[in-house]
């Protein structure tokens, strides 16, 4: 999605260029909450691309980093379980932030970077009604901290976290995550399964009136995958689906937007939908949002605003009172014949984080076509907190 970064450009280049790290249980105290807004809103754009056009991607090169543009992500979500049915969601996504343009002259001071990268890795385990996440962030050209594209596939890594396309593959899949806290960890391998869907304009998803607002995105929607999630120094044997986003930009949003409701949904009919809600501030619904709906074959079919209806219910607020989010979502599209809610597996999914934001694992139920239909998926939700 337009996704991820709501905070102020400057107060991330100096908080995140120090490395971060630590793993926290969603009732622990919070940091602060920037506003990042800036970094997907404008700020100064000066010597970096612009999305103007679709892309023309080549793979494997585009699954690796893209320098010229100021922001970039690699986001993986899932739903997994134990063949007991001990039920987890897992988040691994690592971005990349420039702090200079191509070509700008080097930065002088003696920790001056180019970029760099930030890592979140969240596991809700379901059954026990806990949420925990962590966060790393470091220099690019730190120990252990960036993104390439190596022998033809892609790795990334920060810190001790790693995502590895594995030798033998297309350079993306299949694909190693491992990731974790103090409490937690996962070990998962992902497979190939559909094949990548490009949304909005062949890849260019526009996010405002203004002719650069825009990002290059594209997904894979239904990737098996399996592996260990350990929790406190136990260990389960997991299998599910995972989906992966795939998004940069410079600059995305528009003047008066604040934040998005962001849907990645696996029907079990072999069906995916994902949907982004651009909100303004007074909460209605920016023109620009859109989705794509992704049929059993694979044939990606792009939704517009108007298309899709997706109303919030209720609310859950977190526990310093500093955010207040939708309980729960009803998504209703005439065209699909699509009518579903969309309810967390756990209430508290939220991220205090130098980025604080909800993110966690949802079921999905309702009808398709007159008939009954389930799924998981995830949702994201930015520009609530206080």
């Amino acid at each position: 999605m337009a996704r991820r970064w709501v905070v102020r450009h400057t107060v991330l280049v100096s908080s995140l260029a120090l490395a971060a790290c630590g793993d926290q249980k969603a009732a622990s105290p919070a940091p602060p909450a920037f506003d990042l807004r800036n970094s997907l809103a404008g700020g100064d754009t000066a010597g970096f691309a612009r999305a103007t056009e679709p892309p023309r991607l080549e793979f494997p090169r585009d699954h690796g980093p893209h320098e010229a543009f100021r922001t970039e992500w690699w986001y993986w979500t899932g739903n997994v379980a134990t063949d007991a049915g001990r039920a987890f969601g897992f988040e691994l996504v690592f971005f990349r932030q420039a702090l200079a343009p191509p070509g700008a002259p080097p930065r002088a001071a003696s920790l001056a970077s180019r970029e760099v990268v930030l890592a979140h890795a969240a596991l809700t385990d379901v059954d026990g009604r806990r949420f925990r996440f962590a966060e790393r962030s470091l220099r690019r050209d730190g120990v252990r901290a960036g993104t390439e594209l190596g022998s033809g596939r892609l790795q990334l890594w920060c810190g001790d976290w790693t995502a590895t396309a594995t030798a033998g593959g297309d350079g993306f899949v299949p694909m190693q995550l491992q990731a974790g806290g103090s409490e937690f960890a996962f070990e998962l391998e992902l497979g190939p399964g559909k094949p990548l869907v490009l949304h909005g304009d062949a890849g260019r998803s526009q996010k405002s009136s203004a002719p650069g607002n825009a990002s290059i995105y594209y997904s894979a929607t239904r990737l098996p995958c399996r592996g260990v999630v350990t929790l406190s120094g136990r260990r389960f044997d997991v299998a599910g689906l995972a989906w992966c986003d795939r998004e940069w930009s410079t600059s995305a949003l528009g003047d008066g937007q604040v934040g998005w409701d962001w849907f990645s949904l696996q029907l079990d009919d072999g069906t995916e939908l994902m949907w982004y809600r651009l909100r303004f501030a007074a909460g209605t619904e920016d023109p620009h949002s859109q989705g794509t709906f992704v049929s059993v074959d694979g044939v990606a079919r792009r939704l517009l605003a108007g298309d899709l209806r997706a109303t919030p219910r209720g609310e859950w607020r977190a526990p310093d009172g500093r955010a207040v989010y939708p309980a729960a979502w009803h998504l209703a599209a005439p065209s699909l014949a699509l009518d579903v809610d969309v309810t967390p597996r756990v209430a508290d999914q939220e991220l205090r984080t130098s980025v604080r934001y909800w993110e966690g694992a949802v079921t999905v139920r309702g009808t398709r076509g007159g008939a009954n239909v389930a799924g998981s998926g995830y949702l994201e939700m930015t520009g609530y907190a206080k």
